[in-house]
């Protein structure tokens, strides 16, 4: 695999998660823009880790790619387990992150529900 194959892969990969970044984006814009509560706070803070948690799984998807291109194929096998760990991590941040967001709209439908 040469430069050029790794940098289409990095583009095609890129590609693939760009509606998910996007949305990530419009939603800090629009979260930026409410006022300043615990709500607001939380869905910052989940939003931010499900930005972290899509960038990391993009990083960590060319690691193996970056590595066969350079041609070594028997660190690729060690670095297995390693991506694993990595993988259940980022996934661990994508659950916090959608569990904050989730519990920033529940506050909010609360406070609005409990208003007349």
């Amino acid at each position: 695999m040469d430069s050029q194959a790794l940098m289409v892969s990095l583009l095609t990969m890129v590609g693939v998660r760009l509606p998910v970044l996007i949305a990530l984006c419009v939603g800090l814009v629009w979260v930026m823009g409410a006022p300043r509560d615990p709500a607001r706070t939380g869905a910052l803070t989940g939003l931010l880790l499900l930005l972290a948690s899509s960038m990391g799984s993009l990083l960590a998807n060319l690691v193996p790619m970056w590595m066969v291109s350079k041609g070594d194929f028997s660190a690729i096998s060690q670095l297995s387990t390693v991506l694993g760990v990595v993988h259940f991590g980022l996934a661990m941040l994508d659950a916090v992150g959608t569990v904050l967001l989730v519990w920033a709209l529940v506050r909010l439908l609360r406070q609005r529900a409990a208003t007349p």
